[in-house]
């Protein structure tokens, strides 16, 4: 399917809300569980919130967030020592990268890479990431740009060799939208589609 306007970017990504729409309000459902939203079990009958579930949600959030990250690039048996420390090496430069990583989120005051996507396994049961690394023009240091992104904004279409093509909604503000893109806007808030197909973002 070809993307050529932005009309036919906001047309596939209506179509896939659309067959998500049962799950979005299932997501909305679970975060009114978790932030407590008084339960309301109408007239006649008395209603009690119990607090259960956000306790279950801080409990294995918390596990999670303590949980140790390792990385292991697996070699066969008869893998020969250079091999073995090149995947040494490479093991190394991950966890450099996802370090490199929060600290670019922590810079722009967005929570750490582990605990946006924590956040998002328990409460959505799933998560994405948009994941950048690049050196950038006329630098010679690479930079690592992972960006959690909320499931319930993203929509995306499979193939069958793959991702055809995904996108992740946000709200920026105009001094976000101008520091970001360059574009001036009178509108307070602005809504931004980051949109990748096979070929473009």
């Amino acid at each position: 399917m070809p993307f050529d306007t932005v009309d036919d970017i906001k047309s596939a990504i209506a179509r896939v809300e659309q067959d998500m729409s049962e799950l979005v309000t299932r997501w909305d459902e679970d975060f009114d569980l978790l932030t407590l939203v008084e339960y309301d079990a109408k007239k006649g009958y008395e209603s009690y919130t119990s607090p259960a579930p956000k306790n279950y949600f801080k409990k294995i959030l918390d596990g999670l967030n303590r949980a140790a990250v390792t990385i292991q690039i697996k070699l066969p048996e008869d893998t020969s020592e250079s091999d073995r420390l090149n995947a040494s090496t490479g093991e190394l430069f991950l966890h450099g990268g996802l370090n490199a990583a929060d600290r670019r989120l922590i810079k722009s005051d967005k929570p750490t890479l582990r605990r946006s996507m924590g956040f998002n396994m328990c409460l959505r049961g799933w998560f994405a990431v948009r994941a950048l690394v690049y050196v950038p023009k006329g630098r010679d240091e690479t930079v690592f740009d992972i960006m959690p992104w909320d499931p319930m904004h993203v929509t995306w279409e499979h193939g069958s060799e793959g991702l055809l093509w995904a996108a992740h909604k946000r709200m920026v503000t105009k001094a976000q939208a101008l520091a970001e893109y360059g574009v001036e806007s009178t509108e307070a808030d602005i809504e931004v589609i980051d949109f990748w197909d096979v070929d473009n973002n």
